[in-house]
Parts: C-alpha cells; structure tokens; sequence
C-alpha cells in the first residue's frame, strides 16, 4: 500500500522483477489513473511506426507520425499539449516522425504522453536513461513539483538517480519484494547493502585472444565530413582521426549527431560512401564491403538491440558476433562455442544460455551484445551508451570488462555515453559537442 505524499524508488539486480513489481501497481486498483514509462513502451512505439512505414510505396520518404500526432492520439479531448511540449523541449521537434528522432528525444515523446494523461500514479523506469545531463538537470525539477500533485514510483539501476526525489525504497530480487521502507532504514539494511555491493571478482576475461592486428597510420579517418539530413546538416565540415594506442570517448546533447558518428564508421549510414571516411585503411566507397569493415568492429548500440527481435537463446546472442548477424544461421564452430560460454560468464549468465533473448530483462538483454560484441575481440570496439538500463553490480562489471580488454592493446573504445558516473580508466581522447560545434582533446584525469 502507498500513502499519501509517498515516493517511492524500486530498485534491484537486472531481471530480479523491478518493472514488474512497478507496472503491478496499475493493477491494484488503488488509483484511478495511472501512467507508466519505459524502454518497452518506447520501442513498441518505434516499432509500429516501423511496421507502419510506407516509404516504398511513396515517392518520398513517409515520416510517419509527427511527434505532436503521437502525444494527441492520448491526450483527453480539450486538452492543449502546447504547454507540455514546451516543458519537455520538444517545441522544435512537434512536426518530425518519430522515427527521425534520436534516442533521447524519444524518451521525451513518451513522457509527454504519459504526463498529458494527468496521472494519479505514474511510474517511470530508469526515466535518466538516454538523456543529457541538462536535460536530465531539468526533469529532476519537473519531477519535484509532480510529486506535489501526483504519487511517483521510479525504477533505478542507479541509487544516485533517485536521490531528492524518493522518500521510500523497495528491493526486489528473483520476483520477491524482500525489503521496503523509508529510504534511510532500507539503505542501512546489510542484505541491501549485500546485493548493491559492487564486486571485480568476478570478472575475468577469457585467455583466448585474437593477434592485434598491427597498423600504421590512423585506424579511423574523417576528412571535411559533412552530413545533411531532412534539410538540416547534422554534421559539418568534420575532421577526425583515431590514432593506433588511443580510446575515445563522444559526448554531447541529444540530436548532435553522436549516433551519426558511429554509422558513420560502421557503414550503417548512406552519406559514408559521399564523404572521406577511411576505417582500418579502407576507404569507404572504393569497393569494400559492409562485412569487410564490420569483421574489425565490434559494436553495441540501442539501434542494434531494437533490431535484435529474433528468438534466439542467450548462448546464439552471443555466439552471433563471430558471424556479425542477428542471430545465426550455421552450425557454430565448437571453438567459437566455447569461446562464448566464457563470455557468458563473464557477464554473470552462464546458467541462462538456453533462455531466450526476448524473455529476459531489458539490462540482460544488453548485457548479451555487450558480449556479443566482446566475443571475438575486435580491433575497434564501439560503444553507443553500452551500460542503460543495467543496475550498478553489472554496470560496474561491464565497465570494468570493457577497461580490461583495452588495457591488452588488443582493441581500441569509441565509448559514446550522457553518464558521468560511467567513467572508463582505458580513455585516453574525448571528442565533446558543446551544442554548437565538437571539440577533440586529450582525456582529463
């Protein structure tokens, strides 16, 4: 039961029954009108935009439903959104499919449309998660005055999330609630602090290692890159290079072109065949392949786990990055079989390699491309926001995976990330978008 000027944060290990135990509260009949946020309904979202994309029967790219289509479709009759869009800066963006929009301008979609419900409850899972730091600033101070009109429950992987906006804590593990309370007496609690507790131990990376491919020049090359996109430059006149040695890490606002930067790399986006783009000496455009790039990369995207929607087990998930695929479709090598139950271990699933990838929770199924993309060690190893949705004990471990394996030379980081907590002790570069233009510079301590 929650009472009156309550808050509440749900926290716990990854697939232990947060977002379950959370979205049971719509269910309890104790409020009339409940809302909730996640991952899930934002990429149920996407995909039916997705489903519903008529561009090949168009003459013209179909951009599907605009964002101020997507918040009016729930919002009660009367209602205006025009005071909500402007609240969570979506004013400029009120005319663009969502499909267009970056990950963290979606998740304000999807808040808005919840919030033009004026909810009792509303439930927000991992609500931080894909935004910039100003924003994320800015929605603290919403967050304050809707607890003065509505009931919040949050669920956190991180308890620094939830810290001036919770007065109660509930942990679960396993689908039980095994503590709840006032935030103070359940933080002192000694199992809480036993399941919170962060431990390197586990971590041990498998002995076997492909040979560093040694090079000279710069793995990865930008020359005067410019990239147009809907009418607007998202990039322009961009230079880059990675040198051998070096790790990197990219931050900046949502809509800078972050994401852009690693297709960009990775042959993913179409402008890199009419741009300079050279990767592990190979000139984009000059009659490489797709696979003869992406068999030096390894990658981890939320484009990539949105695309990963095949009912694969845990073990194929991770298996598939020997053969860059979503899923796989051969009889697996009995070394590469091998190879990825020690990978599977690593991330602490060895006893889940049999279940399947869509039964698991959203930070396990991160935690299976993290190694996926791990598995075969490549060269360059790219990392678009690698650790959202996964709680501190897996967040900590995969960070500190991710530092090991560079500290072998054996593979170089493009770490893209809005975390300032998620530090990588490997980053030797930053390369920093300050909301007008980007900016390359050593690593500060």
């Amino acid at each position: 039961m929650i009472f009156a000027g309550q808050s509440w944060g749900v926290v716990g290990r990854n697939g232990g029954g947060k977002t379950s135990l959370a979205a049971s509260l719509t269910e309890s009949g104790q409020f009339t009108r409940s809302a909730l946020v996640s991952f899930e309904i934002e990429d149920a979202l996407l995909e039916r935009e997705i489903r519903e994309d008529d561009t090949d029967f168009l003459d013209r790219i179909d951009p599907g439903r605009s964002v101020a289509e997507l918040i009016q479709e729930v919002c009660p009759i009367g209602e205006s959104i025009d005071e909500l869009v402007t609240e969570l800066g979506l004013s400029a963006l009120v005319d663009r499919g969502l499909r267009l929009l970056s990950t963290g301008e979606r998740r304000r979609v999807v808040l808005a449309r919840a919030l033009i419900k004026s909810p009792e409850l509303l439930i927000l899972d991992e609500p931080f998660d894909g935004l910039d730091q100003e924003f994320r600033v800015h929605l603290r101070y919403l967050f304050e005055e809707l607890s003065e009109k509505m009931t919040l429950v949050i669920v956190a992987n991180r308890l620094s999330d939830l810290d001036g906006l919770v007065s109660h804590l509930a942990c679960v593990d396993r689908g039980e609630l095994l503590l709840s309370g006032p935030r103070e007496e359940v933080e002192g609690n000694d199992l809480f602090k036993q399941l919170m507790e962060l431990s390197d131990e586990r971590v041990s990376i498998p002995a076997r290692k492909q040979d560093c491919i040694k090079r000279e020049g710069s793995l990865i090359s930008m020359k005067d890159v410019t990239v147009i996109h809907g009418g607007c430059e998202i990039i322009s006149s961009f230079d880059w290079q990675v040198e051998p040695g070096q790790n990197w890490k990219i931050s900046g606002p949502n809509g800078c072109g972050k994401s852009t930067l690693v297709n960009l790399v990775s042959g993913d986006h179409p402008q890199c065949y009419s741009n300079d783009v050279t990767v592990m000496g190979m000139r984009r455009g000059n009659g490489e392949s797709v696979w003869d790039i992406k068999s030096h990369l390894g990658i981890v995207s939320p484009a990539l786990h949105q695309q990963y929607r095949v009912g694969s087990p845990a073990l194929s998930v991770v298996l598939s990055g020997f053969y860059d695929s979503v899923g796989i479709y051969r009889k697996p090598e009995p070394a590469h079989v091998a190879v990825a139950k020690e990978w599977l271990s690593v991330v602490g699933m060895s006893g889940q390699e049999k279940q399947l990838f869509r039964s698991l929770s959203y930070g396990q199924q991160r935690l299976l491309l993290i190694a996926r993309a791990l598995v075969k060690q490549p060269p360059i190893l790219i990392l678009d926001e690698p650790c959202q949705g996964l709680d501190p004990l897996n967040r900590a471990l995969v960070l500190n995976v991710i530092d090991r394996i560079a500290s072998t030379g054996l593979t170089q980081i493009l770490y893209i990330t809005h975390e300032h907590e998620d530090h990588l002790d490997c980053v030797t570069h930053e390369l920093v978008h300050d909301g007008a233009s980007w900016e390359s510079r050593a690593a500060s301590s």
